[in-house]
């Protein structure tokens, strides 16, 4: 029985690449994997998302991160261009980027019910892990000016704020004040939260925001 397996990742960027933490997990559940689809969050930008996908001169690209973790055979793209592809295949990965834009394109595409229903892994980094949860969180930044939840696609009900640093002040402060609302995992870029069949593992240091208190997990 397939059993839905979900990761909540603020990484890789497009760079440096998973942690060892994250890719002994991932090696794990993704051995016999060999379809791979990836959801962009810029479904307009096509070329944009052929390089955050394979790469280019300067990023790495998503599918050669994956390189020594899984060997797909099928790699699939869906954004604008690519809309009507089955999106069904043995991991499905949410790009991450832009939060609103990938929402949208999610539901009115009617991925949003397959993303509950589906079977597989799930891959979610950054925007991607922010908008499977039932309630997003944005914390703020240079772009917006207050901290604010939204609603997401319920797939899970963890909120997470990915790119998490503890030493970033603003970004603490925010959780803990936002946290009297609903509970926040600060996940930094080398960790990651594991979600296989409800049981929930924190892998790397993970901060949970709790009615204004904080605990700090491995």
């Amino acid at each position: 029985v397939n059993m839905k397996k979900i990761y909540l990742l603020s990484g890789p960027g497009t760079i440096e690449g998973f942690s060892n933490a994250v890719s002994n997990e991932l090696k794990k559940d993704l051995k016999d994997a060999k379809t791979i689809t990836f959801i962009s969050s810029s479904p307009e930008n096509h070329e944009k998302n052929i390089n955050f996908v394979y790469g280019n001169d300067k990023i790495i690209g998503m599918i050669n991160h994956l390189k020594g973790i899984a060997n797909f055979k099928v790699v699939n793209l869906v954004d604008e261009m690519n809309k009507n592809l089955d999106i069904n295949s043995d991991v499905i990965y949410l790009l991450g980027g832009n939060y609103e834009t990938q929402l949208s394109f999610i539901k009115e595409n009617k991925f949003d019910e397959i993303l509950k229903n589906y079977n597989g892994i799930l891959l979610c980094t950054s925007c991607g892990a922010m908008n499977v949860a039932e309630y997003g969180y944005y914390s703020k930044d240079e772009d917006i000016e207050k901290s604010f939840f939204y609603n997401g696609l319920g797939v899970t009900n963890i909120t997470i704020d990915p790119h998490f640093d503890i030493e970033n002040d603003i970004q603490v402060e925010e959780a803990k004040k936002m946290s009297f609302e609903h509970v926040i995992y600060g996940v930094p870029n080398s960790s990651c939260i594991r979600i296989s069949n409800n049981n929930v593992e924190m892998v790397g240091k993970i901060y949970e925001f709790n009615n204004g208190n904080v605990i700090e997990y491995n």
